[in-house]
This record gives structure tokens, sequence and C-alpha cells, in this order.
């Protein structure tokens, strides 16, 4: 999509990258200046232009890139999982995702914050872009591995998936804004949540009165 730019070296690219995603990620798109990024990157705005055109090429390649970074990290963590149990299996879905939040924690505000504040004129765009992430991500693969089968012996097994999973998001975000902007190592954070997590699971699986 923009030959000029990828024909350059990795390194190159990943330090004009990251000092886009620093930029936009303080300031937004539109206060965002094009010779701040360019300064720290040590090239020309005319350069810059010859890669992107203009500044919105640019901030939606930074957006797309981050969303790819961040889904296609988590895809092939979740690969790895092995356990059947639905519970088990959903509880790991959750710390994974933590762990790679906390791994890529600027990209992850960066593409979180454009989506509940888009810029001016490019909501549309921004959501089509950010939509490839569900589509992926949520439809596809996540939705093959929390198969409601595996709950084959509850009543309504799309339920208990819909419901698990509102409830552990719940959790994860609730830890991320209480360390927002907070260096923590993904160990300590999950040293906390997880008894959360499991007494969650627990009134999922057996309810919260006692028959």
């Amino acid at each position: 999509m923009y030959p000029n730019f990828e024909k350059l070296s990795k390194e190159k690219k990943q330090s004009i990258l990251s000092i886009c995603i620093e930029e936009f990620g303080k300031t937004g798109f539109e206060k965002t200046s094009t010779d701040t990024i360019t300064t720290r990157a040590g090239i020309s705005k005319g350069i810059l232009f010859h890669y992107f055109k203009n500044k919105k090429n640019l901030f939606l390649y930074v957006i797309d890139y981050c969303r790819q970074l961040i889904g296609n990290t988590l895809m092939e963590e979740l690969e790895k999982l092995e356990t059947d149990d639905f519970f088990e299996r959903i509880k790991e879905v959750v710390l994974t995702k933590l762990r790679v939040q906390l791994k890529y924690s600027q990209e992850t505000n960066l593409v979180a914050n454009v989506l509940l504040n888009p810029p001016v004129g490019l909501k549309e765009e921004v959501q089509e872009l950010l939509q490839k992430n569900v589509e992926n991500y949520s439809d596809q693969y996540l939705g093959k591995l929390l198969d409601p089968q595996l709950l084959k012996n509850h009543a309504s097994p799309e339920k208990v998936v819909n419901l698990t999973m509102l409830a552990l998001e719940q959790i994860t975000q609730k830890y991320i804004a209480l360390y927002q902007n907070k260096r923590i190592e993904f160990e300590k954070l999950s040293e906390q949540m997880i008894p959360e997590i499991d007494e969650y699971i627990e009134l999922i699986k057996y309810g919260c009165i006692e028959k």
C-alpha cells in the first residue's frame, strides 16, 4: 500500500512506527505534529510525506499496524492452549489477552483511545480497520476456541460462554484501569486477578444460591 515505506529496513520502519505510536498516543491525531515525528525520527517532512502522502494516511497505517500486531500476537499465543476444560480455557484466554495488552501497552492504549474517540472525519475508516480484528479474532477464532460444545451438559451453553466472557472482560478492564500508566509485571498482576477470576467462574459454574 505504501511501497516506499515498505522498502525501508525493518529497523528503520520500526523506529518510525514506535515514534508515531508514542506521539499519536500522547496527543491524538489532531494535535500530533508531523514536525515532532520527523525531528525525532531523523528524517525530513518531505520524506515522511513521500512515504505516506499525508498525516491521515500515516495515522491509519499506524492504527492498522497496531491492530495487526496485537491481534496476530494474541492468536499465536492462543494457539498454544491445550486444556479441553471450558472454564480453564476461558481463564487462559483472558490471562493471555492481558499478557499481550501489557506487552504492547502503548499500542493497546492507542487503539482503545481511537476506538472510543475516533478523530473527526476518520470514524468510518477507523471502525472499518478495527472491525477486521473483530472478524478474525472474535467471530472466527475465539468462537472455535470457546466452542459451546465444550459445555454440552449445560442447558444454555451459548449463554454460559457470553456470561463468562462478559464477567472476565470486566475483571480485565478493572485491573488495566487500576494500573494504567504504571509499570507492572504480568506475574504480579495475574496473581491478583486469578483468585477473582476463579470466584466468578465458581459462581457461573455452580450458581450463588444453595438448593
